[in-house]
């Protein structure tokens, strides 16, 4: 059985959030750093995401809907309790540092910075075709694909009730999912795991039902003594290689679920390691953090380092380079403390769905 508490899946967010900055920030100071394959490819560190969310609210919601415990809006709720705030306030400081670009002279991309588009996403909708391309916090695009997921997780969670006797058909079902949609985008010019704004909310999908199916083989069976830590080593290997070389995302897609599947297993045998230590589970508690504000200080941080030291080249430019991610880090944590969990914590304690007890009658004074 899995703790209710999966240490090494909440450190493995801080990863996957890493990669995908590492992608993002790559073109900066004309540094190269997309000639290197595993760079290139941190566009799939939102896949591990993916795959992670629909593992983590299999584990936290399913046995609810078995037993018929399950509140649809108190669950909607706590999820939008869980993003919203900091997609609000994300949202937010992006239309802000656009405004005063504006004034003080920079020109953006019209399309990019529509104010049409902001319904959208105050909607959560903007990954739901509904946008002609990433906008605004290009990053949220994802948060809408969660929120379509969200939606529907009763069906994810009836499909992993369903199979509950047969997990490795569930399994098999999801890759077979994801191989078929791939390659169907692939027919259509369009490489699947890249897609975002236009119509990134089918993205989810197949990585959404391979975490529950994950969720459930774990829930079934367990791997033998030893094999849950070389499993996620050698699953993570294989990523870095076939990254590093370049092979087709459909080759790249598996190892990720089988790297959380085996993290998942360390989780039971309660030992003690990297995946497990306090400061990369606070990490892993902020990713999310990391994750919505990296575009802002994006935008600020490298406009400013490029006013301020307009010639940097060689190492001096890789360690500004490498400054962005301290910036990251310290205004995530921030946005963490002061907006995620405070705000979180009270709509959490404000969920209008929630069965409140009922007030004793009042007795009347004789």
């Amino acid at each position: 059985m899995y703790p209710t508490d999966i240490r090494p899946l909440t450190s493995l967010r801080i990863c996957a959030a890493l990669w995908v900055l590492v992608y993002h920030f790559r073109d900066h100071l004309t540094l190269g750093l997309d000639r290197y394959g595993l760079i290139a490819k941190g566009y799939l560190g939102v896949d591990l995401f993916f795959i992670l969310s629909g593992f983590i609210l299999s584990h936290v919601y399913t046995r609810a809907v078995a037993e018929k415990r399950f509140k649809y809006g108190s669950f909607l709720w706590a999820r939008l309790a869980r993003v919203y705030p900091v997609h609000l306030v994300t949202l937010a400081a992006t239309l802000a540092i656009w405004m005063l670009a504006v004034k003080l002279g920079a020109t953006f991309d019209p399309v990019a910075f529509d104010l049409r588009s902001l319904p959208q996403h105050l909607l959560l909708i903007h990954a739901w075709g509904t946008t002609p391309t990433v906008q605004w916090n290009f990053p949220s695009w994802s948060i809408s694909a969660e929120w379509f997921a969200y939606l529907g997780f009763p069906l994810a969670a009836m499909a992993s009730l369903a199979l509950r006797a047969r997990p490795r058909l569930l399994v098999g079902l999801a890759l077979l999912l994801f191989a078929a949609m791939f390659l169907s985008a692939k027919r259509h010019g369009v490489l699947f795991t890249d897609m975002t704004a236009q119509i990134g909310a089918i993205r989810i999908i197949p990585s959404f039902l391979m975490g529950a199916a994950l969720h459930r083989l774990g829930s079934s069976v367990t791997l033998p003594a030893g094999w849950a830590g070389p499993g996620a080593l050698i699953a993570t290997a294989w990523i870095v290689v076939a990254a590093t070389l370049r092979l087709s995302d459909l080759y790249i897609w598996p190892a990720l679920a089988l790297v959380i599947f085996c993290l998942a297993e360390t989780a039971k045998q309660g030992r003690a390691g990297l995946m497990t230590a306090p400061a990369m589970v606070y990490l892993g508690e902020v990713s999310y953090a990391v994750y919505m504000t990296h575009l802002p200080v994006d935008i600020a941080y490298f406009h400013a380092l490029v006013r301020v030291a307009p010639n940097l080249s060689g190492i001096g430019a890789f360690v500004g380079w490498l400054g962005v991610f301290v910036v990251c880090l310290a205004v995530s944590v921030a946005a963490y403390h002061l907006v995620e969990r405070p705000a979180r914590d009270w709509l959490r304690a404000h969920d209008p769905f929630a069965r409140r007890p009922l007030p004793e009658p009042r007795r009347e004074s004789r």
